[in-house]
């Protein structure tokens, strides 16, 4: 089992679609960056010089990308999160299938063995490529703003006491960001092996690469539009959303973590893929 997985995680992370993810991300991150800190840095020198009654220094933590979804990049970060955390090994399973490789590996290992690192090599895919740029971003910020404690009073900090996790944001705003980090990776890498189940009923490989796409836009809307918001992955993802608690996230995690490895694996186990 680990030699397989080791094979796995490498591929994974040396093949040139993972690049693509991280440069894409990239492009995101830099831009956003280039757009709102010479804002904040130009602010917080007049605040600097000049006192401001009723406002506050801008800050790392209210300024990178996964902060809110107040500007267009994280905007769009948000919506093509699926896109991006599938790309970089979400077809490889129909690769895989298609171009023998798996007959190959198959005198070395066992077919539950395969299955079981094909979807951990995807999982932690998924996860590192929507996580790389949230701490890209957070990095970037904090190299020009200050790293304080944010303001609950500063009306653009888009963190309210309603916030899930609120009361860590302004005590602890870095174990909140981790906190964040992790549900980001979880969150991603269960949407990024939504593309193996799709791979057994594809015969086209851009398939596995778009059906987690439509998994994390169908179920946002169907949660949105029956007063479930809750447990909408486009919404409790976002920092600055109302909607979302840590109970919601921990049942919407279980149950597309059933839904995307249970008939994966059975399937896989009893269909003639090795």
């Amino acid at each position: 089992m680990l030699n397989i997985l080791k094979i796995e995680i490498n591929r994974c992370f040396k093949n040139k679609m993972f690049l693509i993810s991280l440069i894409l991300s990239s492009v995101l991150v830099i831009w956003f960056s280039i757009e709102r800190l010479p804002i904040c840095i130009e602010k917080n020198n007049t605040f600097s010089t000049e006192f401001m009654q009723d406002d506050f220094l801008e800050i790392s933590f209210t300024n990178w990308l996964g902060s809110n979804t107040t500007y267009l990049q994280q905007n769009i970060f948000y919506l093509i999160l699926p896109l991006l955390v599938t790309i970089p090994f979400g077809s490889s399973f129909f690769s895989d299938i298609n171009s023998g490789y798996i007959k190959s590996i198959s005198v070395r290992t066992s077919k539950k063995d395969y299955l079981l690192a094909k979807y951990i090599a995807v999982f932690v895919s998924g996860g590192v490529s929507a996580v790389i740029p949230m701490i890209l971003s957070f990095l970037i910020s904090s190299a020009f703003l200050p790293t304080m404690l944010p303001e609950s009073s500063y009306i653009y900090t888009n963190i309210w006491s309603v916030n899930k996790w609120a009361d860590l944001f302004f005590k602890t705003p870095m174990i909140y960001i981790a906190i964040y980090m992790l549900m980001w990776f979880i969150v991603s890498g269960i949407i990024a092996t939504m593309s193996l189940l799709i791979t057994y009923f594809s015969f086209k490989s851009f398939l596995p690469l778009v059906f987690p796409f439509f998994v994390y836009m169908f179920s946002s809307l169907l949660f949105e539009l029956i007063n479930m918001s809750a447990f909408s992955p486009r919404i409790f993802l976002t920092p600055s959303d109302v909607n979302g608690t840590t109970f919601s996230v921990i049942i919407f995690c279980i149950v597309f973590f059933i839904i995307s490895f249970v008939p994966y694996y059975l399937i896989g186990v009893k269909k003639d893929v090795l």
